[in-house]
Order: C-alpha cells, then sequence, then structure tokens
C-alpha cells in the first residue's frame, strides 16, 4: 500500500487494501447496535454490530450486514425475525458482552417484544423486524427488515470511532 499525504493530516491512499480501507471506515463514527433474535431451538441470541442503518421510510425498512464466516451468521440466516438494540451511552459493557463467545442473555437484563424477540433493557431504542429479504454481497450477508414496532427513551447514544468507543452524552430530547 502506498500513502501520500495532499493536505496537513489527510492520507490519499494510492493502493487500496483490505488494511487501508479498514483504516478508512474506522474515521466514520456508528452507533453500536445489538442484533437480537431466537435460534432454532428458541434460545435468545444476539451480536454486537455497527453495521445497521435505516434504507426505506415507505415501506418502513432497515439493513445491517454480517459477514458470512461469523459464528452467528447460520443463527440469522434462519431466523424470521429481529431486534435492533440501539445502545445507549452507559452501554459500552453490553456491546463488548454480546461479542464474547458466552451465554450473552444469561449476562444483561432483557424483556419479550413482537414474536418473542430478546429485547436488551436500558437500550437507546428498538427496533422489531420481520426478515424481509437477505443479499449476498462480497463476504458479507445484507439483512433486509420490515419494522413492526419501534420504541425510544430519552437517553445519549454510544459511539464508535477509530476502534473506540465514545459515549455521547447530549440533554435529553423528547
Amino acid at each position: 500500500m502506498s500513502e501520500s499525504s495532499n493536505q496537513a493530516g489527510v492520507l490519499s491512499l494510492t493502493e487500496a487494501d483490505g488494511t487501508a480501507f479498514r483504516r478508512a471506515l474506522g474515521h466514520f463514527a456508528t452507533g453500536i447496535t445489538v442484533m437480537s433474535t431466537r435460534d432454532v431451538d428458541g434460545r435468545p441470541y444476539g451480536a454486537t454490530v455497527s453495521s445497521f442503518s435505516s434504507l426505506s421510510l415507505d415501506p418502513p425498512l432497515i439493513q445491517w450486514s454480517l459477514t458470512t464466516r461469523s459464528f452467528s451468521y447460520p443463527i440469522f440466516s434462519q431466523a424470521s425475525h429481529f431486534a435492533v438494540n440501539i445502545l445507549a451511552s452507559d452501554q459500552e459493557e453490553v456491546s463488548r458482552t454480546f461479542c464474547r463467545p458466552v451465554d450473552r442473555f444469561a449476562l444483561v437484563e432483557s424483556y419479550e417484544g413482537v414474536e418473542r424477540l430478546p429485547l436488551v433493557s436500558g437500550c437507546l431504542g428498538w427496533i422489531e423486524c420481520s426478515l424481509e429479504r437477505q443479499v449476498e454481497a462480497g463476504d458479507h450477508t445484507i439483512f433486509i427488515g420490515r419494522v413492526l414496532n419501534a420504541r425510544v427513551s430519552n437517553k445519549s447514544p454510544l459511539l464508535h470511532w477509530r476502534g473506540a468507543y465514545h459515549p455521547l452524552e447530549v440533554d435529553a430530547v423528547s
């Protein structure tokens, strides 16, 4: 990879590779979510994901992606419903829990939503979805969900930027 500087502090990538691309993506601040569902045996399951975004208002659709090499992939690829748990500024440990190979829902408080979806307590927001479509794209699958229910709380978000968590504390907005 070769880099050149064309302005103070600005790197221009002249040869694309995975490391440079990953580094560039790390400069985009994202919210942190826990995607949750139930496995084929009905057990609650969740994974930390930052690739979530809105897709359409009419109809209400969201999207997120997961690498096909992930342990979580078979669980989500077989699920008919899933929930987006948008993490609040005080939920960094929740994010870390859902990255570890443990019984994740045994370690966090949760409750059931639409279609018995496991929802993480204390979040900034929750969006419950039915699976609309899966789209293969490179080494990932994009999951498109049709929104069935959405709720928000009066909290601040947890952000991820340049490889680190950044709780954003803002005045509560109604």
